[in-house]
Formats: C-alpha cells, sequence, structure tokens
C-alpha cells in the first residue's frame, strides 16, 4: 500500500514538473475560483491575514484540488476571447461560495450600527478588523463575537467543503450565467435587513422606549437638563441589555451560522443550470 501512493505520488509529481498546457491551465483554473474565496469569504478575507499569505494558501489549495479532480480537455485551438471568459467563470464561482457567509456578517454589522446610533455612540467609531473600516464601536464589539463564534463551530471549514463540492456540482466550463442567480443574491441581500433587524430588536426597541420616558420626563420636569441624564442614562442601559443579550446573540447566530450549508448548496445547484 505505501509502495502504491509512493508511486502514484512520484508519477503525479512527475506530471507536474513536465510541461503539459492543459494541465497548467487547469492549475490556473483552480487557482482563479479558489482566490475567489479568499477575496469574499470572511475571516479568509479579513485585513489582518496578510495578502502574501491569502495567496499562498490560494496556491496550496490549488495544488490540492488539482490532485483530487480530473483534468478536463481545453481546446488548445479557442480564441483569447474564449479563455478570458472561462477564467471570469471560474472566478465568479469563488466570489459567489463566499458571498452568503459575508452577508450574513454585514447583517451584524447593520444590527450593531443601529444599536450605537440609539445608544448614542455613533460618533465612537473603531477600525473593524473584517473590512478595514471604521464602524460604530457596537458594531465592531458584535463583529468580533460574530468571528470567534464563526470560528468557533468550525465555520471556515464550510468554504473548503463547498469548494470540492462545487467540482461536482460545476465542473470546470460548467458555470452558467442565468437570471435566477441574481435573483437569489437579491433575496439574500433582502434578508441581510430583516436578520440585522431581528437580531437588534431587542435592544432597538428598549431604547426607543427609553428614550420616549426621557421625554415625557423632559416634559414633565422642565428644570432637568434632559441632555446632561439622557446620554449617560441610554449608554448604561444599552451596555446592560448587551450584556443581558449576549447568550440569546450566540443562540440566534449559531442558528444562523448553521443556514450557511444549506444556502451554499442552493448556490451550487443554481450555478450548475
Amino acid at each position: 500500500m505505501g509502495q502504491s501512493s509512493a508511486l502514484t505520488h512520484s508519477i503525479y509529481m512527475t506530471s507536474i514538473l513536465s510541461f503539459s498546457p492543459e494541465l497548467y491551465f487547469a492549475f490556473f483554473l483552480i487557482f482563479l475560483r479558489v482566490s475567489g474565496i479568499f477575496v469574499t469569504a470572511p475571516v479568509l478575507s479579513s485585513e489582518n491575514v496578510p495578502r502574501a499569505l491569502r495567496v499562498y494558501m490560494s496556491i496550496l489549495c490549488a495544488f490540492i484540488v488539482l490532485s483530487i479532480i480530473p483534468v478536463p480537455k481545453f481546446p488548445l485551438n479557442a480564441t483569447v476571447a474564449d479563455y478570458f471568459l472561462l477564467g471570469i467563470k471560474e472566478l465568479m464561482v469563488g466570489l459567489l461560495l463566499g458571498v452568503i457567509p459575508r452577508i450574513m456578517f454585514a447583517a451584524v454589522n447593520f444590527a450593531g450600527t443601529i444599536i450605537g446610533f440609539q445608544m448614542g455612540l455613533s460618533i465612537a467609531n473603531v477600525v473593524d478588523p473584517q473590512t478595514d473600516l471604521q464602524v460604530s464601536i457596537i458594531a465592531s464589539f458584535e463583529s468580533i463575537l460574530a468571528t470567534l463564534l464563526f470560528v468557533v463551530l468550525d465555520g471556515h471549514h464550510v468554504f473548503f467543503e463547498a469548494l470540492l463540492v462545487s467540482y461536482q456540482k460545476i465542473p470546470i466550463q460548467g458555470f452558467l450565467f442565468s437570471a435566477g442567480k441574481i435573483e437569489f443574491l437579491l433575496r439574500i441581500m433582502g434578508d441581510l435587513v430583516i436578520i440585522g433587524v431581528k437580531l437588534g430588536s431587542p435592544i432597538i426597541i428598549s431604547m426607543l422606549l427609553a428614550n420616549v420616558i426621557m421625554g415625557f420626563m423632559a416634559r414633565s420636569i422642565p428644570q432637568m437638563n434632559v441632555f446632561i441624564v439622557g446620554f449617560p442614562f441610554t449608554i448604561g442601559l444599552g451596555l446592560i441589555l448587551i450584556i443581558i443579550g449576549i447568550p440569546h446573540m450566540v443562540d440566534a447566530l449559531t442558528k444562523i451560522y448553521g443556514t450557511f450549508g444549506r444556502q451554499t448548496l442552493q448556490m451550487l445547484d443554481l450555478m450548475a443550470r
């Protein structure tokens, strides 16, 4: 058994080192699909991950995939436009595989932004480690919490599983452009707002009621300076509600992450037809 695997490995390395246009072009197309995931997928595409490391990881994953899938036959007399279109198709597959989790993280960021605005912390912005953009401090906290939970639940493994499944459902040259994909992405984008509002609705409603109460108090007690009392009150109440709501937030995010696999398979089925 050991001799057989060593012989197979030797033959494979010989074929890699020998010049074969079809083999090298297949590796390039696989590299495009893999690199698309490292561009859009959360955690893997984080700005904290050096770009050189992402390139090396893409090359390594492409070599692994090349050793697993059969190398298809390519027409050597095709035009440059045909090769370019084929590369765009493979890159699109990789980009779309990471879009769904990215949208879910955007929903968490959206909920944190609304909560931070309601608490009066919209001015206190920090750098989001995922996107390297200025976001609300509450949005950054919830984004970090979502990222840690995502890694603890091995959510990043879904991308590599989806990559291998994609070659079963969508082989090289198998991606098709259709209106169904745009409709599916628009529906997922609509879910971004719905999920964000659902995640932040308990705290948003509580802060709204708190502001209404402060308004009534300001009308009934004119001597009270609502600005001096209101800001510490809303910030303190918001922090207390966030601490109380962390277990419920974790449960909600766990359920959301459970839908990644199903929605990714739906996306792959759409891309295959």
